[in-house]
């Protein structure tokens, strides 16, 4: 899928509900469609492929973890050479800016169900910062996750020449 790209941070309180956790961190101004991204490479959609790996014996963790190599992978061919897999540290360079990424998969066998999602916080501005779904960008904190129980995983994004 094509995106447009975004210089114009006010951008994301004005059309609030058209954007999300990775349209913000990216700089999109649209809603990023990671998990359509899932479905074109697992020929499956993500909440069906929690739930019947979870019916066969595969652990959370284990359906998170992979969940979340996977997207990393659509993500990093979506910003193929703006995104860098890093350890964390805050960048040196002002066109660069730190991401940090979150998922979860969950198959509760008592109920038959399956969830997921993913979640992305920026350090923008000397501060991290996340935008929920449709909800209003708002400072957070760099390591509490809530639901999100993978591993983060941080990335440099390139943000200009």
């Amino acid at each position: 899928m094509e995106y447009t790209r975004n210089s114009d941070l006010t951008y994301y309180e004005r059309y609030q509900l058209r954007t999300n956790c990775g349209s913000y961190a990216l700089r999109l101004n649209e809603w990023y469609q990671l998990n359509r991204r899932f479905k074109d490479k697992m020929e499956e959609d993500v909440d069906e492929w929690v739930y019947r790996e979870g019916r066969l014996g595969v652990t959370n963790e284990e359906l998170t973890n992979i969940y979340s190599e996977v997207l990393l992978e659509c993500l990093l061919e979506d910003f193929e050479g703006e995104l860098e897999i890093c350890d964390g540290a805050p960048p040196t360079s002002d066109n660069v800016e730190l991401i940090a990424f979150n998922t979860f998969c969950s198959y509760d066998s008592d109920y038959m169900e399956a969830d997921s999602d993913f979640h992305f916080k920026v350090f923008r501005g000397g501060t991290w910062k996340e935008k929920c779904g449709c909800g209003k960008v708002r400072e957070c904190d760099e390591f509490f996750w809530g639901m999100y129980t993978g591993k983060p995983v941080y990335l440099y994004h390139k943000i200009g020449g």
